[in-house]
């Protein structure tokens, strides 16, 4: 009985070191992150209305590369949605995700980009008055991710 006791001890010791085993293969890495900051404004569009202009700042502050799914077929993902607090909120799912087989802009370690999104005042007309939050959602190659864009008030240029 000791000796199994002891080989039981060797053999979890053995297991549970902190060394890999072989060449690593069955290690991996978590994707890299990219910081993603939202912020909205109203602007005036040509029909005498407001529009409301939606941009993601995006900053790779990783060691690696990150392909940023983008292109007309994936512009920047911006949802409203119903939000009397005025407190963050965020949601996120893979039907916010582009198909990553679209075009890619390469972000190098350090580099940053902004990417806009406008909502015509005739969208944001189908909005029921009231107090909406702003989440954008940017897909990569490796991961979908989001931040919280800030509140509006519908319909634009009314006082809180």
């Amino acid at each position: 009985m000791r000796k199994t006791v002891i080989c039981f001890a060797a053999l979890s010791f053995v297991a549970c070191s902190s060394e890999p085993t072989g060449n690593g293969a069955g290690l991996r890495l978590p994707p890299p992150t990219l910081s993603v900051a939202a912020s909205s404004r109203p602007i005036p569009n040509m029909r005498g209305g407001q529009d409301l202009e939606v941009s993601a700042l995006l900053r790779n502050s990783t060691q690696s590369h990150i392909l940023l799914v983008n292109g007309a077929q994936c512009p920047l993902f911006v949802r409203l949605f119903a939000d009397p607090t005025g407190e963050p909120s965020g949601s996120l799912d893979g039907s916010m995700a582009c198909a990553s087989r679209g075009p890619t802009l390469d972000l190098a370690p350090g580099d940053t980009v902004a990417l806009t999104r406008t909502l015509p005042a005739d969208i944001l007309a189908s909005f029921a008055p009231g107090k909406y939050g702003i989440n954008v959602v940017v897909t990569t190659t490796t991961v979908v991710t989001g931040a919280w864009g800030g509140t509006v008030l519908l319909p634009l240029g009314t006082s809180q």
